[in-house]
């Protein structure tokens, strides 16, 4: 099936715009230019970029030859009239500029992490864009994963017995970095009940309305009956993985390679006793997850297939980090949904 080709602006000329194409070692496309590059030709195609620093917005056209170049990302809006925007700039920008996009009448929007700063951002995102009928993706982007969608098919399909718990790790903050754990979390196990926490870095109450964007560690009720334990604390190293285990088996997923399977067998040590044994991992399909995200964002511009993160997933995301910034706050446990909830994080 063939469409008319997509023309592509991008918001935010940074890192995971188009710089971390320069990283010897990550797999490449590994941003959202690669990813508009290395797609099928003729399907979608870049033709301006915006942003407020002139010499990285410079850079960037002269390493893809892109002819339209912005400061102001309104203007290029209203001037190149994009069929698909990135919106690559920090968590604060992005929900006027996604509601900026949706009325300047584009049709598609790829949209970075975490999806808003606050819950009432990313409920007016959501709704602008179903009024709309604008295709949103969040870059979630372990939602495109290969082995992620092998993991949650063993665990639907009874490969670890009964889910009981999962623990999970991260470095960095609850939003830039939580979000994509929490997306997880709450694509594995669905709808969270209530949620126990404390932020790493406590803050005064009179800042309580726009705390900085910290770690933390919180405990978590879903309301299929599991229970989820999170850590993120800061730390000297890069570290993202999930210890999923259930009442006949295990799995370990994670940055650096982690891709464990353990079901249980005869213990060596101790007759008449059953013990975990590493399997090999079941086998599954590697992609590059920022093709198939965009690859998924084309289909949904097209009306071929739904966006498999939309705003409401993105919001849902939101929701937990927030809400271990409300039990931080309150020191109580925090049940979901959010029915009010004022705090704004600063993240970028």
């Amino acid at each position: 099936m063939s469409f008319k080709c997509l023309k592509a602006a991008i918001i935010g000329c940074g890192r995971v715009a188009w710089m971390l194409e320069d990283d010897p070692l990550d797999t490449k496309p590994c941003t959202h230019m690669g990813a508009y590059r290395a797609f099928d030709a003729g399907v979608v195609e870049v033709t301006a970029a915006s942003d407020t620093d002139n010499e990285r917005l410079e850079a960037f056209g002269a390493r893809y030859g892109v002819k339209g170049l912005y400061n102001d990302y309104k203007t290029m809006l209203q001037e190149e009239g994009p069929d698909v925007v990135s919106i690559c700039a920090w968590a604060t920008d992005r929900h006027r500029m996604a509601l900026d996009a949706i009325e300047a009448g584009v049709k598609g929007i790829w949209c970075e992490k975490a999806l808003a700063t606050s819950l009432d951002e990313a409920r007016e995102m959501a709704e602008a864009a179903e009024s709309k009928g604008v295709a949103v993706i969040v870059s979630h982007l372990r939602r495109w994963s290969g082995e992620y969608g092998k993991a949650k098919e063993i665990i639907e399909n009874g490969g670890i017995g009964t889910l009981q718990s999962i623990v999970c790790h991260f470095s960095g903050s609850l939003l830039h970095t939580g979000t994509h754990a929490f997306d997880i979390l709450l694509w594995f196990l669905g709808e969270a009940e209530w949620v126990m926490g404390e932020t790493e870095k406590k803050t005064g109450a009179a800042e309580w309305d726009t705390p900085e964007d910290s770690g933390g560690r919180a405990f978590i009720k879903f309301r299929n009956g599991t229970y989820a334990t999170v850590h993120a604390e800061a730390k000297g190293y890069f570290f993202f993985e999930f210890d999923v285990i259930g009442s006949n088996g295990r799995i370990r997923i994670g940055n650096n390679g982690v891709l464990e399977y353990y079901i249980p067998k005869e213990s060596r040590y101790y007759t008449g006793i059953k013990e975990l044994y590493a399997e090999p991992f079941p086998a599954y399909e590697e992609r590059n997850i920022w093709i198939e995200a965009l690859g998924n964002l084309v289909g949904a511009v097209n009306g071929v297939e739904a966006s498999r993160n939309t705003p409401r997933d993105g919001y849902r995301a939101l929701e937990l980090a927030l809400a271990i910034h409300e039990s931080s706050r309150t020191s109580e446990k925090v049940r979901l949904p959010l029915k009010e909830c004022k705090i704004k994080v600063r993240s970028r």
